[in-house]
């Protein structure tokens, strides 16, 4: 006869060949014959809700195994995993929307997972996630995030030079579209697409929230930078490139955004932006493994559909469209004035 443990990980496997209805059988017996077993199976059958589609039951269950075992990763995870050792303090307090930050329609429960599962997790933040989906701009949006969220993720970074041919052919593709040589990058990051632009022959600016990576700017390249956030940003200047590349789905109002990006651009400039799709052919493969669903610092999740709207709204049209090189599932786009 099957032990306990031998059931459970069979509905683990049956998991993992997405036989999610057999999976939730065997769980919900598991849990009615001992209750032991409970914050594991709850665990579990957060997940396999997850894919049938009920992400309300699915959020549910995470924090309830949580709360039965508040240091149940240290049983589900490997000895390696980066976050064996977490210990769920409770819930810490966040903001909650419901309403597209696009359109401001009411957006309905779409998946709900476990940032933990994630190798960058931060116990910072609340250890789960429902993204939202607002039907008519087919757009996801994060229910609940942390008031300050770039305060948590201020890490030292470095420049990579590996990333500077990659800086280098975006912008050889941008000039197809604007000419001039002033360049504005929101979100400075590590400097590689700012110290690129400058060896091509661009004026170069950059602002970022976090002010260590402006430091970091100014102190080892010499670069013309500024603490700033880019949706309060104000300059009687205008740029004739703006790059935004991974800061759309860090904002909680990317409309904002889009609309200062359209005030700060020249007449015949080009707007640059990546973003993760959650429509992109990774996502169609990867499924409920893409790693940029369990992304703790993304608020938005744009579609290509959802991103050229929002372009078009502001009197900005999308004329170029790739599938990034740097990110999986990412999407850079170029747009100009219409």
């Amino acid at each position: 006869m099957n032990t306990l443990m031998d059931r459970y990980a069979n509905a683990v496997k049956q998991m993992e060949l997405g036989n999610w209805t057999d999976a939730e059988q065997i769980l919900k017996a598991l849990k009615a014959e001992n209750k032991g077993m409970n914050p594991f199976c709850n665990y579990q059958l957060a997940s396999v809700n997850n894919a049938l589609g009920n992400p309300e039951a699915a959020y549910d269950l995470y924090y309830e195994a949580f709360k039965q075992m508040p240091n149940i990763t240290s049983a589900l995870y490997t000895e390696n995993h980066p976050n064996r050792h977490y210990v769920f303090n409770g819930i810490k307090p966040e903001k909650s929307r419901t309403d597209c930050p696009l359109c401001g329609e009411q957006g309905i429960p779409h998946w709900t997972y476990s940032m933990t599962d994630a190798a960058g997790y931060n116990p910072d933040i609340n250890p789960v996630r429902m993204w939202m989906h607002c039907k008519p701009c087919n757009h996801l949006f994060a229910r609940n995030f942390p008031e300050k969220i770039f305060l948590h993720n201020a890490n030292p970074r470095r420049a990579n030079a590996g990333f500077f041919p990659y800086y280098s052919n975006i912008l050889t593709n941008i000039r197809r579209y604007a000419p001039g040589m002033s360049l504005f990058e929101v979100g400075v990051g590590a400097s590689e697409c700012l110290l690129a632009a400058r060896e091509i022959g661009y004026e170069t600016f950059g602002i970022d929230v976090i002010a260590r990576h402006v430091e970091d700017a100014k102190s080892l390249y010499g670069l013309d930078t500024e603490t700033a956030d880019f949706n309060v940003y104000e300059s009687d200047k205008q740029w004739d490139v703006i790059i935004m590349g991974d800061v759309l789905e860090h904002v909680s109002d990317p409309v904002r955004a889009i609309e200062k990006a359209k005030e700060l651009l020249s007449p015949k400039g080009a707007l640059w932006i990546s973003t993760p799709n959650f429509e992109s052919a990774v996502s169609a493969v990867t499924g409920h493994d893409d790693v940029m669903r369990k992304q703790q610092y993304h608020l938005n999740y744009f579609s290509r559909e959802s991103l050229y709207a929002t372009l078009e709204r502001f009197g900005l049209r999308a004329v170029d469209y790739q599938i990034s090189g740097h990110y999986k599932g990412s999407m850079e786009v170029i747009a100009v004035k219409i």
